[in-house]
């Protein structure tokens, strides 16, 4: 496996290729993680497909440094861009994200779906998580008070805890937050991670219409003791789509496990 740079206007993307499969599968991973995390699939995905793992702005080396918000076109030329200095030329791919790197790679199927043969989600987040980060970097109150638990350090945790008691939060936004967001460091980091994408959101009837229309074959992996990202409101999202397979897994909100190489080694090798 290689971790390799990739230079975008005045911002850097880092990603990781492993694998020498004439396909190509482009990989997003979750937060606080980076690309790496695909090599513990490499076994089972690398002679199939050459993986392009990229890391999130904000996690390995990748910064996003513009003044603009970044934009689904941004995410087409970055691939485009690392497929030429990577000298791919497959004129269709497939896509695999965990966690909230699907935000990522919904944007990447919107953008390319004429050419997409896979798009895997491995336990993308609930809509409710989605509302929540869209209100958080998006709507004007959401966002002011985002930036005030960023500069009060101890100040979300202790607020997540009231909102939750309150019922006004979801279970799977507290239990990301106190696993996740414990330390002030890491709240600046969510911070960084999600304004970057603020502008990659989905309409998830227009996307399902996409993916049908197009043929796309669809791909859920989730856990079923997933507390961060609970399956129920995916699985029936994904089992209206055309070309569907489901894998409802014995596991938590993990990314490498045995259980999810099993699924791969079923379904690629």
């Amino acid at each position: 496996m290689n971790n390799k740079l990739f230079v975008y206007k005045n911002s850097r993307v880092s990603y990781h290729r492993y694998g020498s499969g004439k396909e190509v599968l482009v990989a997003f991973h979750g937060y606080n993680q980076t690309g790496a995390e695909y090599a513990y699939f490499e076994e089972v995905l690398g002679q199939k497909f050459t993986v392009i793992a990229i890391d999130f702005f904000w996690h390995g080396n990748s910064v996003w440094l513009e003044q603009e918000d970044f934009l689904d076109e941004d995410m087409q030329n970055i691939v485009n861009g690392i497929a030429k200095q990577e000298d791919l030329h497959a004129q269709r791919f497939s896509v695999c994200s965990f966690s909230m790197g699907a935000r990522l790679a919904r944007a990447l199927v919107r953008n390319f779906a004429h050419r997409i043969d896979y798009f895997i989600m491995l336990s993308p987040p609930t809509f409710s998580f989605n509302l929540f980060l869209n209100f958080t970097t998006n709507n004007p109150f959401g966002l002011n008070v985002f930036k005030y638990f960023v500069g009060t350090p101890g100040a979300l945790q202790k607020w997540v805890e009231r909102l939750y008691k309150w019922k006004i939060l979801t279970r799977s936004v507290y239990v990301f937050t106190s696993k996740f967001v414990g330390k002030q460091e890491r709240v600046e980091k969510v911070f960084k991670t999600w304004y970057a994408q603020r502008k990659l959101k989905t309409n998830f009837k227009k996307f399902a219409r996409t993916l049908n229309n197009h043929n796309i074959n669809v791909i859920l992996i989730v856990g079923k003791n997933d507390s961060i990202t609970p399956p129920h409101g995916m699985v029936n999202y994904i089992r209206k789509l055309k070309n569907r397979r489901i894998f409802i897994l014995q596991k938590k909100h993990e990314l490498a496990t045995p259980e999810t190489k099993h699924v791969f080694e079923k379904l690629f090798t």
